[in-house]
């Protein structure tokens, strides 16, 4: 127990360094601002990293299942493997806290009835539709403008958008997020910016969402207040992936395509406020945070932001343009809102992937046991040899009984507002030991 304390001590040095910062940077020159907050960040990393190592881990003492072990394991319940397959989705597990809201949240079910989301969605094919066409929704709803009127809630936003006042990019992410929570999809809201000049010269903060897509196994990035998405080769881009492309090449390879299938329109640029002809608008992804509470700011005042760090932005300080036009610092550090973090992991961990271990062996049968980041989740459900869909008794535990011939299983999460998740397949090929 002296690791947790030491660290708990040692994390109130960083709080209370941020809370001067303000004062500090007023009383020194800006070549000492630029040393300040990469220390202060190096700091903070560095105690959180420390104290998450010493914090338990659970089910380390099964492994998860690949093809290899599925094969050992078919050969201890008395075949011969001809064949293995096991394709599941890589899972992520966040060493960062987030908090989303319940689907069952009295906020989601009132925004959910009001608006009727069901039915924004009802005609979609399959699930991407479904996101885009709420993403049309949300655009169409509400209109650009500086705002008259404070409003942090969708279903405040969509009231006063109603009634004619307007709005900016934050307030459209935020309405996308909870209509997606709502629906029972994993939603968050993103902060991005390009590489600006001198003191935020140029600053081009702009206020994104990203969702899950069980369909692609992965955080796609929703741009509502542009009707927008981004794609490479078919594949919608999350955040961290358009800033890689835009680093590699200035974006030359990713569509910007606006609306819902089939009637969507590929335009450059799309961003509605984008002047600039020196640069591709995915530079505008160079900086970015994820909010790491998905309660809104009227409700929680208590939200930081996931800061992603790599070699390209190490050395670099995040301005924002203020109303007078001048750079400032970014509220994230003066406010001890950022969280810096080296492992793409804690920013981009995944939802409803079914972790499959082996649980136990037995003659002609495999106990294969489940887990999953899977909020409001139900239960799991298996498909045997191309059957249909069954939930699973026992929630966390499934009997695999196997046969001499093709054995086919297939997992997957399901989870509140009918949401499926990516599905797990595990294959054999057997034949009895003679």
């Amino acid at each position: 127990m002296l690791i947790p304390k030491y660290c708990a001590v040692l994390l109130t040095i960083p709080v209370l360094l941020s809370s001067t910062v303000a004062e500090i940077l007023g009383e020194v020159d800006g070549e000492f601002a630029f040393l300040t907050i990469p220390v202060l960040l190096l700091f903070t990393g560095f105690l959180s990293s420390s104290c998450r190592s010493a914090a338990s881990q659970s089910k380390e003492n099964m492994v998860l299942l690949s093809c290899g072990h599925l094969a050992n394991a078919a050969e201890r319940a008395g075949f011969r493997v001809e064949e293995a397959k096991a394709e599941i989705p890589r899972a992520v597990r966040s060493r960062l806290g987030f908090r989303t809201l319940a689907y069952k949240d009295p906020r989601l079910a009132y925004l959910r009835e009001q608006y009727q989301l069901g039915k924004r969605i009802e005609s979609a094919q399959d699930e991407w539709t479904a996101q885009l066409s709420l993403k049309q929704w949300v655009s169409q709803s509400i209109s650009n403008g500086e705002p008259r009127v404070s409003a942090n809630t969708a279903a405040e936003i969509l009231r006063y958008a109603a009634q004619g006042e307007t709005f900016y990019c934050t307030h459209y992410a935020i309405t996308y997020v909870e209509s997606a929570l709502a629906l029972g999809w994993q939603a968050r809201m993103v902060g991005v910016d390009r590489r600006h000049g001198p003191e935020g010269l140029e600053s081009t903060h702009h206020g994104v969402a990203e969702v899950w897509s069980n369909q692609f196994s992965k955080w796609v990035v929703i741009d509502p207040q542009n009707n927008l998405h981004f794609e490479k080769d078919g594949i919608p881009l999350s955040a961290w992936e358009i800033r890689t492309e835009w680093l590699n090449n200035q974006g030359a390879n990713v569509d910007h395509v606006v609306g819902v299938p089939p009637h969507t329109v590929k335009k450059n640029p799309a961003i509605i406020w984008w002047k600039r002809r020196d640069e591709d608008e995915t530079a505008t992804y160079f900086w970015l945070y994820i909010e790491d509470d998905a309660v809104t700011r009227t409700w929680n005042n208590h939200f930081r932001y996931i800061f992603p760090q790599d070699q390209r932005n190490r050395d670099l300080i995040w301005y924002q343009n203020d109303p007078s036009g001048r750079g400032r610092l970014h509220e994230g550090y003066c406010n001890n809102r950022f969280i810096p973090t080296w492992s793409l992991e804690d920013a981009y961990w995944t939802v409803g992937i079914v972790e499959v271990r082996l649980a136990g062996v037995s003659a002609g049968k495999l106990r294969l046991s489940l887990d999953s980041y899977c909020p409001n989740q139900t239960w799991f459900e298996a498909a045997f040899d191309d059957r249909g869909w069954e939930r699973i008794e026992g929630q966390t535990i499934v009997t695999w009984k196997l046969k001499a011939g093709a054995n086919r299983l297939r997992l997957r999460t399901v989870s509140l507002g009918e949401v499926k998740g990516p599905e797990a397949m595990l294959f054999l090929q057997l034949k009895q030991h003679s």
